[in-house]
């Protein structure tokens, strides 16, 4: 049985969240921190924030595979809240909850390969 739009919806929201929580995290403890808005936050400002990550990504004094990472799980990120964006104001369409979900699970396992370079690094 197929669930239906709303609660792939809530699905989404709950990968959009979790991913946004594990972004936070990975970007607190790069080499040169960078402290991402948390608690209650309007998309805009949050949207801002995540791709100011992927303009300065370049910037972190890490490995070149580790700063593609983030810039990858940033702008990945991004697409999903552009597809999540379209889902809410237009016809549901199982596609793109399907490429936003997709695109969450490539942002999360760089966000994964991320927090085992730190994890290295500090030790």
């Amino acid at each position: 049985m197929t669930d239906s739009p709303d609660e792939m919806m809530e699905i989404l929201g709950d990968r959009v969240a979790e991913t946004y929580i594990g972004l936070v995290m990975i970007c607190a403890g790069l080499p040169v921190p960078i402290e991402l808005p948390t608690g209650v936050v309007d998309a805009g400002t949050l949207t801002a924030a995540v791709r100011r990550v992927s303009e300065i990504a370049e910037d972190q004094p890490m490995p070149e595979a580790q700063v593609a990472g983030l810039y990858t799980a940033s702008i990945l990120y991004l697409a999903a809240l552009d597809l999540l964006g379209m889902l809410q104001h237009n016809a549901y369409e199982g596609s793109r909850m399907a490429g936003a979900l997709g695109i969450l699970v490539l942002a999360q396992e760089n966000l994964k390969d991320l927090a085992g370079w730190l994890a290295e690094d500090d030790s």
